[in-house]
């Protein structure tokens, strides 16, 4: 079994008080946020034949205004999953999912990828629509506290992204490591042949 791995930082604006990213993301009062995340695939042959195209997610979420540096260890990451956009239009969505703790304080955040057919290929792929809720013991009347935003890949950190997938696994050798990353590159490939340019095959 031979898996990968790979890191994507990913920055941009959020906003509290809102659960819509686009109202969040270009609000006047909207603060800095960074998304450290690290997409771990145990099995790559598991993860491209499945109906479900699912791995791990590790997560660091860096909000200064919230009380900075906030650690997840429990995320989820899915790649191609059908369904709609905000609009209500037919995509394919790249989804992370992940809880978050610092000190007393828990968020649970949403962010996904939107793919559709079109000219927008580096805008859907780099783009993540982030919400976060405070996950409470207890009901209060002045929370749960909600935020949102979008968080961006620019074109240096894609570069340094792609440097950073390895593939892994006990007893494999190099040769099954390289095979596995390229297979998960190949299928990230027709996935998107698949999005943008034949959509009836979805």
């Amino acid at each position: 079994m031979t898996g990968v791995r790979f890191r994507e930082t990913m920055t941009g604006r959020v906003s509290l008080r809102t659960d819509d990213p686009v109202v969040g993301y270009t609000s006047p009062g909207a603060v800095a946020a960074r998304l450290n995340a690290e997409i771990v695939i145990d099995d790559v042959d598991e993860f491209i034949a499945g109906d479900v195209h699912g791995a791990r997610l590790r997560a660091e979420l860096v909000i200064p205004v919230l009380g900075g540096r906030f650690l997840s260890g429990d995320g989820r990451f899915e790649l191609f999953t059908r369904g709609r956009d905000p609009d209500g239009r037919l995509v394919q969505r790249m989804t992370y999912e992940a809880t978050f703790e610092n000190a007393d304080r828990t968020y649970r955040m949403t962010a996904a990828k939107y793919l559709q057919p079109g000219w927008h290929l580096w805008r859907d792929t780099t783009t993540a629509h982030m919400t976060l809720t405070e996950v409470l013991p207890d009901p209060q009347p002045d929370r749960p506290f909600h935020g949102a935003g979008f968080v961006k890949i620019s074109a240096r950190t894609f570069v340094a992204q792609l440097a950073t997938m390895r593939g892994f696994g006990e007893g494999t050798c190099p040769a099954d490591r390289r095979g596995a990353v390229l297979a998960f590159a190949a299928f990230f490939v027709r996935g998107l042949e698949k999005t943008y340019l034949r959509r009836a095959d979805w």
